[in-house]
């Protein structure tokens, strides 16, 4: 493997049979040159160009961003794959490089870009929130910039869907929204406040974000044809107004997605609002 370009002492691009390889590791360019062999004992991290895109992409990056930027990344995503016990697409390197970059330099400007889903993102995927604060935690260490709790929510939903690349992203925050519009709805047909600490409510969260996964999954939802006929009778004369909130919820997320929501999940969101209706009405 042998050096093609130095972008700082830890950031190599080197040519591996013919094919760009991105290399990261300590000192492994320090006082190296264009054409000498790498030194394999030295990289922590490789990355193999998917395609050509991914290559222009990166020389584009690390032409305009600090390498030092492009390195936090990669321990980042390094770090996030770790807890998550999964691997994320590459494309996720520049994607993450790009907007450290971004925050960075937004932070310097003392300029705050809000984020709206910070606590939805905080509540629903409390794991890559914490590799969100470990990142952002990572980023002081190594730059002296601190950067505001929305940032470790915006890093966070990076990591949330496991397919990667740019669609991911998008779903996850496309749930993390609807999650906070439905609860909305539910805030409202209830007319009193709900105990966010309620063990029923925080059961209601999790049935939720897996209820939409198993939505935009097309693969894994259940079709119409296997719906427990009875159950749904019994719930629906049982617990009449969680099923009618249900009604309500379902109506807005399939007007959002234009999916159609099978009946098994009516029966199941029906049973987790009841008992959350049957909670708050004890307080």
């Amino acid at each position: 493997m042998l050096i093609k370009k130095i972008f700082n002492n830890n950031v190599l691009l080197a040519e591996d049979k013919q094919q760009d390889v991105v290399v990261i590791g300590r000192g492994i360019g320090f006082q190296k040159k264009r054409g000498d062999a790498v030194e394999e004992a030295l990289i922590d991290t490789r990355y193999l160009p998917q395609d050509e895109h991914w290559g222009r992409t990166f020389n584009d990056l690390a032409s305009e961003i600090s390498p030092l930027v492009i390195e936090m990344a990669s321990n980042i995503l390094r770090h996030a794959e770790a807890q998550l016990h999964t691997t994320f697409n590459t494309y996720l390197l520049v994607s993450l490089a790009d907007h450290i970059s971004y925050a960075i330099e937004k932070a310097k400007q003392q300029i705050v870009v809000h984020n709206n889903l910070l606590w939805e993102t905080r509540h629903y995927y409390p794991m890559e929130y914490q590799i969100g604060e470990w990142a952002v935690a990572a980023i002081l260490e190594q730059t002296g910039v601190a950067l505001p709790d929305d940032e470790a929510g915006f890093i966070a939903l990076k990591f949330v869907d496991k397919q990667n690349g740019y669609l991911a992203n998008e779903r996850a925050s496309q749930i993390t929204t609807l999650i906070s519009d439905a609860l909305t709805i539910i805030r409202y047909a209830v007319g009193q406040t709900i105990d966010e600490n309620d063990i029923n409510y925080q059961r209601l969260l999790v049935h939720l974000r897996f209820f939409l996964d198993r939505l935009y999954d097309e693969e894994n939802r259940t079709g119409n044809a296997n719906i427990d006929a009875v159950m749904l009778q019994h719930v629906q004369r049982s617990y009449p107004n969680a099923y009618d909130l249900a009604d309500k919820v379902i109506a807005y997320i399939e007007d959002k997605t234009h999916k159609q929501v099978a009946e098994n999940e009516r029966i199941y969101l029906t049973v987790h609002l009841n008992r959350v209706l049957q909670s708050t009405l004890a307080q």
